[in-house]
């Protein structure tokens, strides 16, 4: 048993040092293979804008709604409306989390200039793309794969063990979230529609829910 303990440790530590040396050769097969990655986190990013403003239209259109049923007191079209709303903005949310660690990413790979540079800036970064990456497998099944193969791209050129990231996504739709849709709906139907009508975010910025 010892000695089959002691030539797993010889193997893995072979696999080990072949790695590093693979990885730090200095100008070698690093550099094409981040401005692949690169590319393909620029159209990510790019899907990602896309749907977030398809998904900021829907949150201000179905906001209307809900306001046009408090003005006709159909309370429970309020209720629905206000739960398909709550699950939009939850869906904004997870994406503009999401796009924000792929532009970490994107970010970081223009500062790299050799292995060093490589471990330190892009552990953290994967992590993040590690940890956002299975949020996104029911609204963006395409996306979720590339992700995790870009994951895979980037880990393979690190020597450091990948930490995950810090972010965490909810996947229930509270009571509070409705209930705060439906009071801040009814104080507007109350006073009238027109110019009173909270704007859409058009940035990074996102609802915020109490």
């Amino acid at each position: 048993m010892t000695n089959f303990s002691k030539n797993w440790t010889e193997s893995d530590n072979k696999v080990m040092m072949k790695n590093i040396r693979e990885t730090i050769k200095p100008q070698g097969p690093m550099r094409p293979r981040l401005e692949t990655a690169s590319n393909r986190l620029e159209a990510q990013i790019q899907k990602m804008d896309t749907m977030l403003t398809k998904m900021r239209e829907k949150d201000s259109t179905l906001f209307r709604r809900i306001v046009d049923t408090m003005q006709k007191h159909e309370i429970e079209e309020g209720k629905i409306l206000s739960n398909e709303l709550a699950e939009v903005r939850k869906v904004t949310k997870l994406l503009s989390n999401t796009r924000m660690a792929l532009e970490q990413v994107h970010l970081r790979l223009s500062t790299i200039h050799d292995v060093g540079d490589a471990v330190v800036a892009l552990t953290p970064a994967v992590g993040a793309l590690k940890s956002v990456k299975t949020g996104l497998a029911k609204f963006m099944p395409d996306a979720e794969s590339e992700i995790t193969d870009m994951s895979g791209m980037l880990g393979n050129l690190l020597v450091d063990t990948l930490q995950g990231g810090n972010f965490t996504l909810q996947n229930d739709v509270s009571s509070e979230e409705v209930e705060s849709i439906l009071t801040e709906a009814s104080v507007i139907a109350e006073n009238g529609v027109d110019g009173r009508l909270p704007s859409v975010p058009d940035s990074e910025e996102l609802p915020r829910y109490t």
